[in-house]
């Protein structure tokens, strides 16, 4: 498989999460992979998911894409487990917000070596992004483990598309997030959302722009349920309660994304560097030895 577009690159910048909790349950979740520079020359290699994502864990394991000996190619339908230590996981500061960061360096020089992987820097962090122009209603793409399901063949995340259901520049109800109008699942929180634009896209003042974008905008937290009473031809329980899926997630935006980072790099005392600072970086990289904090 030629790993020669930006859609094709998304396709290693996750990794299936997956925990056991403390008492004894196994659950899924997505994580994806950012390495962005630090004053002093340094880099902070990480895995973005949620804070639900690895609560009460009593082990984590991310599951990534073998790389092919002796070849920068994705060795497909093969993987390679990495464990986490549970108590090096920082959280955003806000208990409400559902964003969390998990601390690859110690562990990235072995990534490197043996997984296929791709991480998303600064530069597409729509945060961070000169000029970035995002309309009221935008096409969204987020790529995650709904359930845990992968193509059970090659072992690549699953790709799913929708639009904004609010604006990616208000708050919605005060907090860092907004809606997405899309199928989101149980295995998809952690899922990055972009924006990915192929060929021309909107700016700043109803213009076009020609050329490809790919933008991190956020991280998909959870579904929106609606609960109904359901009659069922029981005499003794008239009707059922259930959970009717409305088909809206709910994303934390690139702010709160930023936010845990800094939160997670000032733990080792550093700082990430200011927004703009790494422009004309690719976006997507191919991964390089860190410098440890």
């Amino acid at each position: 498989m030629n790993v020669d577009t930006l859609g094709r690159q998304l396709l290693f910048c996750t990794a299936r999460i997956d925990r056991i909790t403390t008492s004894g349950i196994g659950t899924h979740g997505t994580g994806f992979l950012m390495h962005p520079e630090c004053d002093g020359d340094r880099t902070y290699p990480a895995l973005v998911t949620n804070k639900h994502v690895v609560a009460d864990a009593a082990g984590l394991t991310a599951r990534f894409i073998q790389k092919k000996p002796n070849a920068d190619e994705p060795d497909l339908g093969k993987e390679v487990l990495v464990q986490f230590a549970p108590d090096s996981i920082v959280g955003h500061p806000n208990p409400a917000v559902d964003v969390a960061v998990i601390p690859l360096g110690p562990l990235w020089p072995t990534i490197v070596e043996r997984c296929f992987v791709r991480t998303i820097n600064l530069t597409m962090l729509a945060t961070d992004m000169k000029d970035f122009y995002a309309d009221a209603i935008e096409e969204i793409t987020f790529v995650g483990y709904p359930n845990g399901h992968r193509d059970p063949k090659h072992f690549t995340p699953i790709v799913r598309r929708g639009i904004t259901a609010t604006p990616l520049d208000l708050d919605m109800g005060g907090d860092p997030a907004f809606l997405v109008d899309g199928s989101v699942f149980g295995g998809s929180s952690g899922s990055p959302v972009f924006l990915l634009s192929d060929g021309s896209y909107r700016t700043v003042g109803g213009g076009f722009a020609f050329g490809d974008r790919l933008a991190l905008v956020g991280i998909i937290a959870k579904t929106m349920l609606r609960q109904a009473h359901l009659p069922v031809e029981v005499a003794t329980a008239p009707h059922v309660k259930i959970a009717q899926e409305l088909n809206l997630g709910v994303a934390f935006n690139a702010r709160a994304i930023r936010e845990t980072l800094e939160a997670a790099v000032a733990v080792g005392g550093a700082k990430l560097m200011p927004p703009g600072s790494e422009q004309g970086k690719p976006p997507v990289d191919e991964p390089e030895q860190p410098t440890a904090l």
